[in-house]
């Protein structure tokens, strides 16, 4: 069981909206007395960190952190020895897959390429990053590039896997996710630079053109942030009405 263990109802509110989110069965006790005694994790507000007792962790630090920790831990992350493979399928919205002692802990997806570095943060900050590799497809160059990016500072490296060697399934972004996770790739010796394809800038200054109801087309300039991850499409709209009204 979790529990959650604070007077503080602000950081209690928004723990308890993420473990809602994640299906997380909880219960809230204003003071640790109350908590009942044998295995579990507790949350509590504090300076980062974590404690272990036996088979009970206590789990200090902000909301997200704090929830994100309990929910890898209770979904069996607790083996401090073992490496934590983590596998992306590259894409706007990246399938992330984290594997762990032969395990899997997860397969879902990522809003973003820059998100899926939230996962490795969470998982480095309790294994250390030393013991954190990514297993990335090769597909979608400038997705993937945003990707290692990303995640570069937070594992001990990445990894590169040839999706045609993983016998790719019809399935979720996470399912495919796991089949990279799950291939040794070749590692990724320097931190790659994003650029995008001139097919990539145009089909985006398309898309930026049906978002405006034909009304706008971002440039070019406007169209290489989109797909850097600097500025969202919308962000690239109003972006190109703004320069548009001043000419």
């Amino acid at each position: 069981m979790i529990y959650i263990v604070s007077d503080d109802f602000r950081f209690s509110y928004d723990v308890s909206k993420i473990f809602r989110s994640l299906d997380v069965p909880y219960l809230h006790f204003l003071t640790e007395r109350d908590v009942p005694p044998g295995r579990g994790v507790i949350v509590k507000k504090g300076r980062s960190q974590i404690i272990m007792d036996g088979d009970r962790f206590t789990l200090y630090g902000g909301a997200e952190e704090t929830a994100r920790r309990a929910w890898l831990i209770q979904n069996g992350l607790v083996d401090w020895n073992s490496v934590a493979y983590v596998g992306v399928d590259p894409g706007a919205r990246p399938g992330v897959a984290i594997y762990s002692s032969g395990k899997r802990i997860v397969a879902t997806s990522a809003p973003s390429p820059e998100a899926v570095s939230q996962f490795t943060r969470v998982i480095s900050s309790i294994l250390g990053k030393e013991k954190v590799v990514v297993r990335i497809g090769h597909g979608d160059p400038t997705n993937r590039d945003r990707t290692v990016r990303s995640v570069w500072s937070t594992c001990a490296y990445v990894e590169m896997v040839d999706e045609s060697k993983t016998s790719r399934m019809a399935g979720s972004d996470g399912e495919a996710a796991a089949l990279i996770g799950r291939t040794p790739g070749t590692r990724v010796k320097d931190k790659p630079v994003v650029s995008p394809s001139e097919g990539e800038i145009r089909e985006i200054q398309r898309r930026s053109r049906l978002r405006s109801d034909g009304e706008t087309t971002i440039s070019r300039s406007y169209a290489r942030a989109v797909a850097k991850g600097k500025l969202t499409i919308e962000e690239a709209i109003r972006a190109q009405r703004a320069a548009d009204r001043k000419i």
